[in-house]
């Protein structure tokens, strides 16, 4: 039963590497090259590896601090302005709805 057990648990695996390949396609001599000065290991070694550890070390030099630009900004004076206008935004639309409701309970019945 143990035995079964196990040739059933391998089976799957077998059937994913004849789906998505065994990684044993050859990457050429430029992209070995490219992996070794990234420090990709051989047996990942792909132009997708190479563009992925590019773009990582790009995000680690630049400030950004990865790929898109931070909602809440990082100094002091432009988080207070960002607060502020999200304040006024809201608190405008909050008073619309308080006037709106104070005229219509001075509807004459």
């Amino acid at each position: 039963m143990a035995i079964a057990a196990g040739i059933l648990a391998v089976l799957p695996l077998q059937q994913s590497h004849a789906q998505y390949g065994d990684g044993g396609t050859v990457a050429s001599e430029i992209t070995l090259q490219r992996c070794a000065e990234l420090d990709v290991p051989r047996a990942q070694c792909n132009e997708v590896a190479v563009l992925q550890a590019e773009r990582m070390q790009l995000a680690l030099k630049s400030e950004e601090r990865g790929s898109g630009t931070s909602m809440i900004a990082t100094a002091l004076d432009q988080m207070v302005l960002f607060i502020g206008v999200l304040g006024a935004i809201f608190g405008g639309v909050a008073g619309a709805f308080y006037v709106m409701t104070r005229k219509a309970r001075q509807v004459p019945a």
